[in-house]
């Protein structure tokens, strides 16, 4: 996020308030097209206080300090600054995402203010806002806009494919045909994957922030609009999974000499999953996604057991079958049993589970549900994980939703042998 100033938001008129009202009522049927997961609920009240304070000048490790030295004094990087070891591995895509992706700087922060707007995230919201100012000369009429979604008739037809990607991959967890072929008539397949991962990874950052109870910086003048409805919270998808793929693997043989070195430690066997095969595609991408996912999975401070769950959650919550059947081994090699695995999918209130695992489900859950974990089950898992630890179970669900979504989207489908959902 950078950190230049822009002026503050500007107050709007009663007639404005009332046309634009009546605009977002008046577009509630396209929205309940796009938003075929919502949920009816109620967003949690936003925390007034951090849950994990930022880091102080005096007394900061070494290390923390040298991540902290090249970046503005915003309370996301002092407060993330408790567990450096997991932002150096996941901020190269985040930097990438944000500097370095094909997208243009105006579709970059439609799609992220959006997502913002979805999760309720009032520091990415604000961030976002000033940045859109600054950098692209968004108004503040565009910017809240953005929040009122793709029906807004002032959208070009591909903005409001940008907004209605992002609605799609927030509650269906894919992106729709329709969506993808619209996306493709415009952008690149790389620039498709850069907006793909753009969205989910601002779905990561709202959960975090959330979560962490992150709270505004002093620079951070504009605010969510709180005279237009809230947008729905997201539920478990019901449209169908893709039964091919979008985007066809790559074989072993077909690979770039570039492509098969960064692939190397994925070969088994002389073969490779298609996930790997998929995501090689572009390979700008693929380390830094490589390096955050390759933490989370092996490197974590998280007992496998506990990630595993995790993991597994959420494959379940956004219809990953394919996140899922690769898992369901690592479960078991962390010692779930298979009656353990299945009650994975009946949920953290399915009998049998101890307060501590079922704690983690229901974090899950409330991930999925508002990017945010309710006081209750932030208390309880306090009980049993230190603050790193807390911290990695937001980025557990939020870098495998991240890796789901594109599962999805991209059609990556199982090898043979894998184990499919239980049927409940």
């Amino acid at each position: 996020m950078g950190d230049r100033m822009t002026s503050t938001f500007r107050g709007r008129g009663r007639l404005l308030v009332v046309l634009r009202a009546a605009q977002w009522a008046a577009g509630m049927v396209v929205c309940a097209a796009i938003a075929v997961a919502g949920d009816t609920g109620a967003f949690s009240s936003r925390l007034a206080a951090p849950r994990l304070a930022p880091v102080p000048k005096e007394g900061r490790t070494e290390a923390q300090q040298k991540m902290l030295a090249s970046r503005p004094d915003y309370n996301l990087y002092t407060t993330l600054a408790h567990h450096v070891e997991l932002y150096n591995r996941w901020s190269p895509l985040g930097q990438y995402l944000l500097n370095g992706s094909k997208l243009p700087a105006r579709d970059r922060e439609i799609i992220m203010l959006r997502m913002g707007w979805l999760c309720q995230s009032p520091y990415e919201w604000s961030q976002h806002a000033r940045i859109a100012k600054a950098d692209v000369k968004m108004t503040d009429e565009e910017i809240r806009r953005i929040a009122i979604g793709p029906q807004a008739v002032e959208w070009t037809d591909f903005e409001r494919t940008l907004l209605t990607m992002t609605d799609e991959l927030r509650y269906d967890a894919k992106i729709g045909d329709k969506t993808w072929a619209a996306l493709r008539a415009k952008y690149s397949l790389e620039q498709s994957i850069d907006a793909l991962y753009t969205a989910s990874q601002y779905q990561l950052v709202s959960m975090a922030l959330n979560s962490l109870g992150v709270q505004l910086d002093a620079v951070l003048k504009e605010r969510m609009p709180s005279d237009l409805p809230a947008p729905k919270t997201a539920g478990t998808p019901t449209s169908a999974r893709l039964i091919s793929p979008r985007v066809k693997p790559i074989a072993l043989n077909d690979l770039t000499a570039e492509q098969r070195e960064l692939v190397a430690p994925q070969v088994r066997d002389g073969k490779l999953l298609n996930l790997y095969g998929t995501m090689i595609v572009y390979p700008g991408l693929y380390k830094p996604r490589a390096q955050f996912g390759s933490y989370l999975q092996r490197e974590s401070g998280l007992p496998a057991k506990s990630r595993e769950l995790l993991i597994m959650r959420t494959g379940w919550n956004i219809k990953a079958e394919y996140e899922w059947a690769h898992h369901v081994a690592y479960a078991k090699e962390a010692g779930l049993t298979d009656a353990e695995i299945l009650r994975i999918a009946r949920g953290p209130q399915a009998e049998g589970w101890t307060e501590e695992h079922a704690a983690l489900l229901q974090a899950a859950d409330e991930l999925r549900r508002e990017a945010f974990i309710a006081d209750a089950t932030w208390h309880t898992l306090a009980k049993y994980y230190q603050p790193k630890q807390l911290v990695e179970i937001i980025y557990t669900v939020g870098g495998y939703t991240m890796t789901g979504v594109a599962i999805n989207s991209l059609g990556i489908q199982i090898e043979d042998g894998y184990p499919r959902f239980p049927k409940l």
